[in-house]
């Protein structure tokens, strides 16, 4: 498992999923019940342990660009519990509130699924879901979010 992968993976993941739910609160109609977005990592955010090898414990953390239904930008940290699962913790900071995310992630595995957790402002009382999948070829990852009433 690569480093650079795996911050890569768990911040756009977690990113995504909480900035799809901000546009729920959209005081142009009625609640939308899904969102599309797309996550670019930003390449000067971020740390990771300087040793070589990931071990149990180690934390990464990142940020990412947020396009589609909304926009915005994300900051994600995650603590690796073995080689092949990490518990990630997403803040989203958008002009109308801010919202967070957070899911156990397989930084092998090309989707993920998070859980909407809550927001401040405009997004305050936010839940809901998101399915994350890293587009091949590429560093950008594809996010389908259902919100729930």
């Amino acid at each position: 498992m690569k480093r650079t992968a795996l911050a890569v993976t768990v911040v756009v993941v977690a990113g995504l999923a909480a900035t799809a739910f901000a546009t729920a609160g959209s005081p142009q109609g009625p609640p939308r019940r899904s969102l599309h977005l797309v996550s670019t990592p930003q390449e000067s955010v971020g740390f990771q342990p300087k040793h070589r090898e990931l071990r149990a414990g180690d934390r990464v953390g990142g940020g990412d660009r947020i396009s589609g239904d909304d926009t915005g930008i994300d900051r994600t940290t995650c603590t690796l519990l073995g080689k092949q699962e990490a518990l990630c913790s997403a803040v989203v900071q958008l002009s109308k509130g801010t919202l967070t995310a957070e899911a156990l992630v397989n930084p092998g595995e090309r989707v993920s699924h998070y859980a909407v957790t809550g927001g401040t402002g405009a997004y305050a009382g936010a839940n809901g879901s998101a399915v994350v999948t890293d587009i091949p070829n590429t560093v950008k990852t594809d996010i389908q979010i259902t919100l729930l009433p």
